[in-house]
């Protein structure tokens, strides 16, 4: 179940995503700044089979040419170009678990077997071919349909800016101001959600990518108290240079900013143990 279950404040926004790729680098390019304001509709239960969902969910981005993969090493399934955008499950010894979505017409949709050679496109942009004959599962939102690839791709073929553990890290690093203001431009960059419920703190937050789970929690959240940072909470690996990270409930960490009192420390820790414990 998701976490907008608990809450009626929750929701999602994703990473970087917009429907139109063909003005990528200025649309998406987060690798050195963080401008831009973009949001797509929340996740929705991806079904393996033909389905009624939200639009495809797009998140981190191909770097150069790359090949999608049945196993680590194994068989392509698919060959992407540079800048395609995908969701990416957390590293597994130099793999990624990957999925990507393409449209589809509604002929392939009521029967979805596609065959090698198929020039595949995302949003409306080419985006590479299929390199085998195979049956996905498909979904549609009533205004338009799609087929979903789901593999492996090596940790090289992904653009290390689209990554939002990586662009958080550097983007701290570049700048010193921790207020709200400070780091709104990273929050409309990867168009993350405000929540509220955990009083008197902030959240803004973005989900897992779901391909491990279907009903995906937190993968980051910005911390805040009033309106300054007081940690980064995290269900993947992240460095945030002097801070102090704690162990939470159901493989959380919160890395605490340097100077944050021990009892709001405390405070958060308790709220969000108590909360994520009540989420199915």
């Amino acid at each position: 179940m998701y976490l907008y279950k608990i809450s009626s404040c929750l929701g999602l926004a994703v990473l970087l995503a917009s429907c139109n790729l063909t003005d990528k680098h200025s649309k998406y390019d987060n690798e050195e700044n963080a401008h831009i304001s973009t949001k797509i509709p929340a996740p929705a239960k991806k079904n393996i089979a033909k389905t009624t969902a939200s639009a495809p969910i797009l998140g981190e981005r191909i770097g150069g040419h790359a090949v999608i993969r049945n196993s680590p090493g194994g068989d392509p399934i698919v060959s992407l170009e540079d800048y395609i955008p995908l969701r990416c499950a957390p590293l597994k010894k130099d793999w990624y678990p990957v999925s990507v979505d393409f449209d589809i017409t509604p002929q392939e949709y009521n029967k979805p077997l596609f065959r090698k050679g198929r020039k595949i496109k995302v949003n409306g942009v080419a985006a590479g071919v299929l390199e085998r004959d195979i049956k996905l599962p498909v979904a549609t939102n009533g205004e338009k349909m799609w087929a979903t690839v789901n593999g492996y791709t090596e940790k090289k073929n992904i653009r290390g800016g689209s990554i939002i553990e990586t662009a958080l890290t550097s983007y701290m690093k570049q700048h010193s101001g921790r207020s709200i203001a400070d780091m709104q431009s990273f929050i409309h960059n990867f168009g993350l959600e405000e929540e509220k419920t955990l009083k008197p703190y902030i959240l803004y937050f973005n989900y897992e990518s779901g391909i491990d789970d279907p009903s995906p929690l937190y993968r980051l959240a910005l911390v805040f108290q009033g309106q300054q940072l007081i940690g980064v909470l995290h269900s993947r690996p992240l460095q945030v240079d002097g801070s102090s990270a704690r162990r939470l409930q159901r493989g959380f960490t919160v890395n605490y900013l340097s100077g944050i009192d021990n009892s709001l420390k405390e405070d958060f820790a308790q709220k969000f143990n108590k909360f994520i414990l009540a989420v199915d």
